[in-house]
């Protein structure tokens, strides 16, 4: 199954507790709503900015001071650019304690500050109104036109680029678009220069990675899913020398993902696996050995595969400019077993 660890407004969606939007307490400030974001300086010339998106173009003329992020993955990009949002939306499997819709790769990066958690799956712009926001990052929440549009009336708005599917803008891309939102480009190509070294230099230590054929499957004990290679987590493979599924591809068609029957899963005979999203296993790794028809396929039976779990297993799903140096620093050794 792709629940969200992974899918926000497709198929298979993790059922959300409505709202709670709060007020926070002033913290340096003049007014007594919530305390503003921490916000380092604007680059020279880097404000005012206009930047392009799905649904238009956006002008942000000075620096954010409020800034709720309403993408799933957002703050992760705010955080690693000084910018500490008012405001973070819950991912699955983040906890809903103030302040922990964050991942440990991240927690540092908070400066003590706990943001709001909004938990809830459709946006409420009157809740958001409430947060008073002065920017609105909204990359990777899936919004459509009509919320949008109903967001705009109240801050400037971004939203993913016009070249991508909701949730499909690599994580490269929305760094530098949020950087340049927040009056940060040269810091955020510098970020994102500094974890695509980590990854070319994983990949260039292990040369005999290249060319190798490799699935990105989840599997619940009762549905099993792959990603395609239009997906973030499939596309980090790639950046390290592997070829895609082409199978899954074009099972998945026009989606990120393949629901695959288990008669299917011969389609998964890649010379390596990686098994995602198994906290949503009834038994973790377990599953995937208990059911035969997974259990016998060349690169579960002959060890070639790589099982997410813990800490690694959120980070990878939630391909960041934060969360990729962790799943660097800790894939290298099971993936080079698994791929020889």
């Amino acid at each position: 199954m792709v629940t969200f660890n992974k899918i926000r407004g497709g198929a298979i969606l993790m059922a959300l507790v409505a709202l709670v939007a709060a007020l926070l307490t002033a913290c340096g400030s003049d007014s007594d709503d919530s305390s503003s974001s921490a916000a380092p300086a604007a680059e020279q010339g880097a404000l005012p900015a206009t930047i392009t998106h799905k649904f238009g173009s956006t002008k942000v003329t000075a620096v954010p001071k409020r800034v709720v992020s309403l993408g799933y993955t957002d703050q992760d990009a705010l955080l690693a650019l000084g910018v500490v949002p008012v405001t973070v939306r819950n991912w699955d499997g983040m906890t809903t304690t103030k302040g922990a819709a964050v991942g440990a790769w991240a927690t540092d990066l908070l400066k003590g500050q706990k943001p709001e958690i909004y938990n809830a799956e459709e946006i409420d712009p009157e809740a958001i109104a409430a947060m008073k926001p002065d920017l609105i990052v909204a990359v990777y929440s899936g919004i459509d036109k009509n919320t949008y549009d109903a967001l705009s009336k109240i801050a400037p708005v971004i939203a993913q680029k016009a070249d991508y599917a909701d949730y499909e803008q690599p994580w490269d891309v929305t760094t530098e678009e949020i950087g340049a939102a927040v009056g940060q480009p040269k810091k955020a190509a510098e970020l994102v220069a500094g974890v695509k070294k980590k990854i070319t230099d994983l990949g260039a230590a292990h040369p005999n990675w290249k060319g190798k054929t490799i699935s990105v499957a989840t599997y619940d004990g009762s549905a099993l899913s792959a990603f395609s290679a239009a997906d973030p987590r499939t596309r980090f493979f790639t950046s390290l020398g592997f070829t895609p599924n082409t199978q899954v591809d074009q099972a998945a068609g026009d989606k990120f993902y393949a629901t695959l029957s288990l008669e299917e899963a011969r389609k998964l005979d890649t010379d390596v696996i990686v098994w995602d999203q198994l906290s949503y296993a009834p038994k973790g790794k377990q599953t995937i050995l208990d059911q035969s028809a997974l259990a016998n396929l060349p690169a579960v039976k002959n060890n070639h595969s790589v099982y997410l779990q813990g800490e690694l297993e959120k980070a990878f799903g939630w391909q960041t400019v934060l969360s990729l140096g962790y799943v660097v620093d800790n894939i290298g050794t099971p993936l080079a077993q698994a791929a020889g």
